[in-house]
Parts: structure tokens; C-alpha cells; sequence
């Protein structure tokens, strides 16, 4: 039963991955978006801002998919 619950968990890590990449590049696209389309300094730190965060998201989705796919070989 261990196995099924290490699966279980594996799946959700894995959505959670997915989830946080899917997250993290609309930002960058409504962060780009935004800095192609106004010219304000005050929104541009703004979304420069935005466009950090985005890169912490997929980078962290990213790591956490790794790990999944580590944890895979292990539980098989």
C-alpha cells in the first residue's frame, strides 16, 4: 500500500509542477504584454517586478518536476 500512496503523491507533486509553470509563464505573457504596451516608469518597475516572479514560478515548477521524475525511477 506504501507504493500506491508514493503514486499518489507523485501525481500530485507532478500537477503541482505543471500548475506552477502554467502559472508562472502567463505572467511573463501579461508582464511582456504590458511592458510592450505602456511606457509609464512606475508600471514598468512594476512589471519588471512581475517579470522576476515569473522566472522564480517556472523555475521552481521546473525543480519540482525534476524531483518528481527522480522520485519515479526511485519508487519504480
Amino acid at each position: 500500500m506504501p507504493v500506491m500512496a508514493d503514486c499518489a503523491g507523485m501525481l500530485g507533486a507532478i500537477g503541482h509542477g505543471l500548475q506552477g509553470l502554467t502559472s508562472g509563464f502567463d505572467r511573463l505573457d501579461r508582464a511582456a504584454a504590458s511592458i510592450a504596451r505602456d511606457t509609464e516608469s512606475e508600471r514598468l518597475a512594476s512589471n519588471a517586478v512581475d517579470l522576476l516572479k515569473a522566472t522564480h514560478e517556472v523555475r521552481a515548477g521546473a525543480t519540482v518536476l525534476r524531483a518528481a521524475d527522480e522520485m519515479t525511477g526511485t519508487i519504480l
